[in-house]
């Protein structure tokens, strides 16, 4: 028992020590400079000052995460560094909710080395992936709800029915109040555990409605709040809150988003299932190597198996992509299939809750996983779902030295990926060349020819104008609005395609009209994940004309952005 305790102390220790050491070599290097992180701040630091959502600021998503992140604000402060601390808040709280939903599965060890194999490979996550500082929060607070939601409904108990079903709910709701989308697929995974769970028993009726009550009453009260205090437009007609209305030029506007790619996608989801399944025979060989060699046999077997399919596959080019997080669908259907063989009990609930859960949750993204946005928190309840198979795996060896050996080796394997993963991100980061950005705290890192342009515009921005005079950035670039220190006066934060189109032009060119910026500044972003080009060009072209009949552009020795200032005296 004191050997575990202390083997257990000095893994907390080296993990902890592994995680400082990462966050500061990677420190300000986890997201863009210009694109979404400098949203967010600007989202955060309005509703800090008073703005109501939608109706102040029109928003997309749920209002979870904005004022989750205007409270860090008003407590310390608008900074980039404030909100990167509240992004490391919120990875805590989802690594706690990791754990919980782990140990529907799995063993307090297991649920341990599985969450910290998350820190490094999805908390730091780079190019925006991560939770520390990016595009994902709103989709990484509705994963840690959405565990919770699925672990509660995986449990037992019926003396704690009534308050599991209603915690359940909570988080459903929650989860949908971050993005609608994600409540949706909480609530049919839960609903999924829950009739697992009670198929047998009855009494699935009235704990689903239960659950479904709560969530909705949740989700109904707090948006229609926003509603009678915003109007009903605001969240329908001018932002798709609800997932109505999705404009065709944002890459999920079509429901078949999900598919494309999958030529290349199906044989590089099978190599890299195929190369996760090859390991863990690996580990059963040598569990079984020596004591009992019609189980090692067993395992050879199917590793050669392996072997041949990644040949194949290999042949095709499937082996060139991202093969190490391409198989989590792949864990997740297993999971599913698991579940429903097993029939009844919290087990079989939780396998098929998390594999539903991952399923649906890689709506964004099923093929081609590597280190993006909107990624990371699929991958979270992938990493459920292969610790709960593996679990079941070591459950099914009838020998009991094979059974222990096995679960040392997958556990010893699974300790050394953590290790390797830690050591990959530390050198990945140290390997980019990226420098701070001056005024960001260190929280936002650029080319050097990149931070350098941000300083002299926001300079530029200052010998233009004076303080409390609005700042419009085209398309995106709220960092500029902050290095400057001068606030955006537009409902509409951001101008990328899909937030402006042909339709709401004229609505954005009318509030530019009301506005009157002092400055605006167009940055010179390419929008190529959008099938578009530059602002101007691909898109925009209306409200580039009317900047330029109303502003006067300045020179500005820059090649990355373009400041117009408003002609004298044409401010309202």
């Amino acid at each position: 028992m004191r050997r575990g305790r202390t083997a257990a102390a000095v893994f907390v220790c080296a993990a902890a020590a592994a995680t400082a050491a990462l966050f500061l070599v990677s420190r300000g290097k986890w997201s863009d400079a210009l694109i979404d992180s400098g949203t967010e701040w600007l989202y955060a630091d309005a509703l800090a000052g008073g703005a109501l959502l939608y109706r102040d600021v029109v928003y997309w998503f749920g209002p979870f995460t904005p004022y989750f992140q205007s409270v860090f604000f008003r407590l310390l402060g608008s900074s980039f560094s404030t909100l990167a601390f509240s992004g490391a808040a919120g990875a805590c709280g989802v690594l706690a909710a990791l754990h919980f939903a782990l140990r529907q599965l799995t063993d307090r060890r297991g649920a341990s080395l599985w969450t910290a194999l998350a820190v490094p490979t999805l908390v730091f996550m780079p190019n925006s992936g991560g939770a520390i500082l990016g595009m994902g929060y709103r989709i990484w607070h509705p994963a840690g709800f959405a565990l919770v939601a699925c672990g509660l409904a995986s449990g037992t108990g019926s003396g704690r029915a009534m308050g599991r079903n209603v915690a359940a709910g909570v988080c459903v709701g929650l989860a949908g109040l971050c993005r609608t989308e994600w409540g949706v697929i909480a609530l049919v995974s839960v609903l999924a555990a829950v009739w697992v769970r009670l198929r047998s028993r009855g009494g699935f009726r009235r704990e689903a409605l239960r659950i479904a009550g709560v969530a909705a009453l949740a989700f109904a009260a707090t948006l229609g709040g926003f509603a009678a205090a915003a109007g009903p437009a605001a969240l329908l007609r001018e932002a798709p809150v609800l997932l109505v209305g999705i404009p065709a030029e944002t890459p999920v506007g079509s429901v078949l988003s999900v598919f494309r790619g999958w030529r290349d996608g199906i044989p590089l989801l099978l190599y890299s299932t195929a190369l996760w399944i090859g390991a863990i025979s690996l580990a059963g060989a040598l569990a079984a190597r020596g004591t009992h060699p019609a189980e090692a046999a067993r395992w050879l077997r199917r590793l050669v198996v392996v072997l041949l399919g990644l040949l194949i596959l290999a042949a095709v080019g499937a082996g060139s992509g991202a093969v190490v997080f391409s198989a989590a669908p792949s864990f997740c259907l297993l999971a599913l299939g698991a579940g429903l063989v097993r029939r009844r009990g919290p087990r079989a609930a939780a396998l098929v809750a998390f594999g539903c859960l991952g399923l649906l949750a890689s709506h964004r993204r099923l093929f081609h996983i590597a280190d993006a946005g909107y990624v990371a928190p699929p991958l979270l309840i992938a990493i459920v779902c292969a610790a709960g198979l593996l679990r079941v795996l070591v459950a099914g060896e009838t020998k009991r030295l094979v059974r222990v050996r096995f679960r040392a080796a997958l556990d010893g394997a699974l300790a050394t990926l953590i290790a390797i993963s830690f050591l990959g991100r530390t050198m990945q980061y140290a390997a980019d060349d990226r420098v701070p950005v001056p005024g960001t705290g260190g929280m936002l890192s650029a080319l050097p020819s990149t931070a350098g342009e941000l300083t002299t515009v926001a300079a530029a921005v200052r010998a233009e104008t004076r303080e409390g005079d609005g700042l419009v950035v085209i398309p995106e670039g709220g960092v500029v609005n902050f290095l400057a220190g001068r606030p955006n006066p537009m409902r509409r934060k951001i101008s990328i395609p899909g937030y402006l189109t042909e339709s709401n032009e004229s609505d954005f060119i009318g509030e530019l009209e009301r506005a009157r910026p002092a400055v605006i500044v167009i940055v010179k972003r390419p929008a190529g994940e959008y099938g578009r080009g530059f602002f101007g060009q691909g898109y925009g072209q209306r409200t580039r004309t009317w900047i330029e009949e109303h502003y006067a552009r300045r020179p500005v020795r820059v090649t990355g952005a373009e400041v117009f200032v408003a002609f004298r005296g044409a401010g309202s």
